[in-house]
């Protein structure tokens, strides 16, 4: 009779960790809503994104409240809303966007 061996354990999958560049990032038009919502085009990386919108929310919590930075969407076949341009935004890229956006406001 013949010893049965243990199957040893499946190598671990390395995942790439892409490493995030910093984007060149232009705020070209931005149109204030009355709902406070600001709409605004993003140009970045020479690519310019339209419709994306900024806006402040509260905690649910009530505690305080916060800037959402949102790409434009489409709704799917299944009735959900889908981002259809999309870049991975930094910290740094929020900032710059945050500041531009209110300088563009301000003028």
């Amino acid at each position: 009779m013949t010893k049965k061996t243990k199957a040893e354990p499946a190598a671990k999958k390395e995942t790439k960790k892409e490493e995030h560049k910093n984007h060149m990032i232009t705020v070209q038009r931005v149109h204030e809503l009355d709902n406070g919502t600001i709409m605004c085009d993003v140009k970045v990386n020479d690519v310019t994104i339209y419709g994306c919108n900024y806006k402040e929310l509260q905690y649910k919590d009530g505690s305080g409240s916060f800037w959402k930075f949102d790409f434009p969407k489409r709704k799917g076949n299944d009735g959900k809303y889908y981002n259809f341009a999309f870049f991975f935004v930094t910290d740094d890229d929020l900032e710059t966007i945050d500041s531009q956006i209110e300088e563009l406001i301000n003028q």
